[in-house]
């Protein structure tokens, strides 16, 4: 009897080590599967789906399986911006499930691999994808449905929805706020659409220029203004670029400058400019400084055509002006004591690394600040901004997202406090 007990122990172990073997192996090609980069090897998201289907009923505890999972569905209902007006509510609902299930077996931080966002981001972006899809199709009850499911979902944290509601606040009435990247699109959008915050900014997501229903629908709501027709805009493409002097002439009667001019330089593969780059330079050529123009400070110098000599910092935000002139530091620090604390109650937007990354640009505002004071030999204010940013965002609060960073941070903090002990 107990040599009968040990053999069929031995085969319940060697059957659970062998469902453990054939999970993880589901898991590895699909992850491969979907890693996939190349003209000559695309990823086939319908196999990966397929084998973590298989990899999810072998290990249903696995939060890393249910993310990615929940990566296969959204990439299967739309696997780039062009795609975004077609996303279907029942894949929708299916990724952020599997989104959802990642966030709840990993108890509110997911630690598995990624594929770029967490899960958390991942439940907004699906939503307010099917949001915008909504929109699209003039169904704009449906459209703050979608966002108010993002919401009860899990994928708006309050925290960082103060942060996007300063972002605003920057702006002048009837603005254009032209943004970058996924937090800055469904955020703002989420604001302006559910809590009718800020409804007269006019935000411009820059990487949605590149498809060709995202410009035209702006033109079509008059949104911006263009000099292209309706069937050129739609021809418009990444084309051949060798940098060339480029000009912005000056409509507003309230400003005296004549305008501004400057280099262009190629943005892709240092030959090329895209048909994101041909559109804003258009748009911003044919607003002619009538309407405010703003970026917020964390789109790349190649995103925001160059620019930086004529962009003003404001606090989170960068303000294009024909000024040029040296920045009024008190000014700024003014604008900089209005940036919020961070809660000391509420911690959850820690759990979320896309949620860290962007809101340590409170603290790069505040080093943006330093450093213009040290440029201007005011050498105690950058000591005291250096200060103020680590009393308001300590790291308890707002740990670094990477460790380079912070050694960045670090380095520069230990030169700041150099400069002002030579005074």
């Amino acid at each position: 009897m107990k040599t009968a007990y040990l053999v069929i122990a031995c085969l319940f172990g060697f059957s659970v080590f062998a469902q453990e073997g054939d999970f993880k192996r589901d898991l590895d090609k699909a992850k491969e599967e979907m890693k996939r980069n190349g003209d000559d090897e695309l990823p086939d998201y319908n196999r990966a789906g397929r084998l973590l289907e298989s990899a999810i009923s072998k290990n249903a505890n696995s939060a890393e399986a249910w993310y990615f999972y929940g990566y296969a569905i959204d990439k299967l209902n739309s696997q780039e911006g062009e795609g975004m007006i077609k996303v279907q509510v029942g894949l929708t609902t299916k990724a952020s499930e599997a989104f959802e299930k990642a966030v709840t077996l990993s108890n509110d931080v997911y630690t598995g691999e990624l594929m770029l966002l967490d899960p958390h981001t991942k439940i907004l972006t699906v939503w307010g994808s099917q949001a915008i899809r909504y929109a699209y199709d003039n169904k704009n009850d449906s459209a703050v449905w979608s966002l108010e499911q993002a919401a009860t979902r899990g994928g708006i944290d309050r925290t960082v929805l103060t942060y996007f509601r300063q972002v605003l606040e920057e702006c002048g009435k009837g603005a254009y706020l032209f943004t970058n990247g996924d937090l800055y699109l469904y955020y703002l959008y989420y604001l302006q659409t559910v809590e009718k915050y800020r409804t007269d900014v006019i935000c411009v997501d820059i990487n949605l220029l590149n498809t060709r229903w995202y410009p035209r629908w702006l033109v079509k709501r008059r949104l911006i203004p263009t000099s292209y027709s309706p069937a050129d805009l739609e021809k418009l493409d990444i084309m051949r670029w060798d940098v060339k002097q480029v000009n912005i002439r000056n409509n507003n009667s309230n400003i005296a400058d004549t305008g501004i001019s400057w280099k262009l330089w190629p943005s892709y593969g240092k030959k090329y400019l895209l048909r994101s780059d041909r559109i804003l330079l258009d748009v911003l050529q044919q607003n002619a400084f009538t309407k405010e123009v703003n970026f917020p400070g964390d789109v790349p110098n190649t995103m925001s055509l160059f620019l930086e000599k004529y962009l003003r910092v404001q606090g989170l935000t960068n303000k294009l002006s024909t000024d040029t002139t040296e920045i009024n530091i008190s000014v700024l620090i003014s604008r900089l004591k209005k940036l919020r604390y961070l809660s000391a109650t509420s911690r959850g937007y820690l759990n979320n690394r896309d949620n860290i990354q962007v809101l340590n640009n409170y603290r790069f505002t505040y080093t943006t600040a330093v450093s213009i004071a040290s440029q201007q030999n005011k050498n105690a204010v950058a000591a005291e901004l250096m200060e103020s940013v680590e009393h308001k965002y300590p790291e308890t609060a707002l740990p670094f997202f990477d460790p380079g960073t912070k050694e960045w941070f670090e380095r520069f903090r230990k030169k700041v406090e150099g400069n002002a002990k030579m005074e």
